[in-house]
């Protein structure tokens, strides 16, 4: 009696074993004959068998390829996606357990194995683009990190996924996690002037000025002539309110690109701030001027200028007004002040009427029209009064 129940035993477990090949066998006719539906639910009740794991370690390897290309299959079916939409992720759980299970047969079946992890790879790389697109960044930074972490199942890890996390994430406005992303990608010696400056314009946005300006240098250490990493460390002066300092660095900008209206605006503005010791009216025009020769319709331009005539007319008459004597030498002085003055008004009336017919409003037709009553031009003060 005792035999005939460890016959039995054997012989159940043995039949055990064939249904489980079976359903192995039938998963693998169904995913090469395009089944992936049934091939699905063949390789399911194949590796979730109570008696799976008695499976000689070959046998369960190549279960969980089998699995690993049904889905990836189905994961590229559109239709059947919206029915499995954990597809791609059971694809790489069922081929990271072939290859954890049995080394030896992963080894023989390495071409059918990796290939397959590489384009899942690809798939989730793929997914990251659709969702930055979409302006999903952090489901992209997701899809992107899990690109690069099977890329690292390889020979060579695949940093431009690792970049494209941490650009998802500063999208994101996920500063920190994009950070350390950049600080992954430096310390694998991922070394491009965009890991600097987006990681310098992370800590920028965050409000850590300090730590930007660090990346911004250590960038530049190794950049010295890249234009964009100068901009980011002029525009970090500027926010701080360093105009001064940043001077340097903007005529390195010009010389690398000498007929950009931007940085001959930037340029103009540090200069046209009365306000600062380093006001320098001539530079100032020089600088407005040239931008109005490269672009006739750059309105800012025009209207910076018309405020730096008004500045100095300004000073002008404040020098006038400062001579107290009644001698003829002192008021041939105070005379030719005012002369001076207005002639720096006529100067820069044009542009003040050029940014008005450009950019109506209220401010500047009170500005206009003062310009007009104090060069007395009457006729053209009524008919600005009559728009």
């Amino acid at each position: 009696m005792k035999k005939l129940v460890i016959l039995l035993a054997v012989l159940f477990t043995a039949n055990v074993m064939m249904a489980q090949k079976m359903d192995r066998t039938n998963a693998y006719n169904y995913n090469k004959n395009g089944q992936y539906e049934k091939a699905a639910e063949s390789i399911e009740k194949c590796v979730n068998h109570q008696g799976f794991l008695g499976m000689k370690p070959k046998d369960q390897a190549q279960a969980w390829l089998y699995r690993g290309m049904i889905y990836l299959n189905i994961y590229q079916d559109k239709k059947l996606l919206a029915k499995y939409p954990d597809a791609l992720e059971i694809a790489y759980v069922s081929l990271q357990n072939c290859i954890s299970t049995d080394a030896d047969y992963t080894k023989d079946n390495a071409q059918d194995v990796y290939s397959r992890v590489v384009a899942i790879g690809e798939c989730y790389f793929q997914d990251g683009i659709e969702q930055f697109n979409n302006k999903a960044y952090g489901d992209a930074a997701a899809s992107f990190r899990k690109s690069y972490d099977i890329s690292l199942t390889g020979s060579r890890p695949d940093t431009s996924a690792l970049e494209n996390t941490g650009l998802a994430f500063m999208r994101g406005e996920l500063y920190d996690e994009a950070i350390a992303t950049y600080t992954d990608l430096k310390n694998l010696g991922y070394d491009k002037v965009d890991l600097y400056k987006n990681m310098a314009a992370c800590y920028t946005l965050k409000g850590d000025d300090e730590n930007s300006m660090k990346v911004i240098n250590e960038g530049l250490e190794k950049y010295p002539g890249d234009a964009g990493m100068i901009i980011e460390k002029v525009n970090l002066y500027l926010k701080q309110g360093k105009g001064e300092e940043a001077l340097g660095d903007l005529n390195k900008l010009q010389e690398l690109d000498p007929n950009n209206v931007s940085i001959l605006f930037t340029l103009g503005s540090i200069f046209g701030d009365d306000t600062h010791d380093i006001f320098d009216a001539d530079k100032a025009i020089g600088y407005y001027t040239r931008i109005i020769e490269l672009d006739p319709t750059y309105y800012d331009a025009h209207y910076n200028l018309a405020m730096v005539y008004i500045t100095l007319s300004n000073q002008k008459i404040t020098e006038a007004n400062e001579i107290t004597g009644a001698s003829m030498a002192e008021i041939e002085r105070y005379n030719k002040l005012m002369d001076e003055s207005t002639e720096y008004l006529r100067q820069g009336l044009p542009y003040a009427k050029t940014a008005y017919e450009a950019q109506p409003s209220d401010d500047l037709k009170h500005l206009l029209k003062t310009l007009y009553v104090k060069l007395k031009m009457m006729d053209e003060a009524k008919a600005l009064d009559a728009e």
